[in-house]
């Protein structure tokens, strides 16, 4: 969720293996420390890294979404 180019770590290494999904359902039923737990290293199914291409067609997404909310109506 959180590898765009401007937020990824110089010199980090991220595994090329897809993790498996998490379940979700299970995950709602858990506390904060558990899901670390259970998480361990945050990611909860997927890729760990996408390409700059995938992550700027998101991003884009993202903001065009957040400015129509931002220009609409506010009634």
């Amino acid at each position: 969720m959180e590898n765009y180019p401007w937020t990824r770590l110089e010199g980090v290494a991220l595994p090329a293996e897809r993790k498996a999904l998490f379940d979700l359902d299970k995950l709602a039923l858990l506390t904060p420390r558990q899901t670390r737990e259970q998480l361990v290293d945050g990611n909860m199914g997927g890729y760990y890294q996408r390409s700059d291409a995938d992550m700027m067609a998101i991003w884009q997404v993202a903001v065009a979404e957040t400015r129509d909310l931002l220009e609409g109506d506010w009634s």
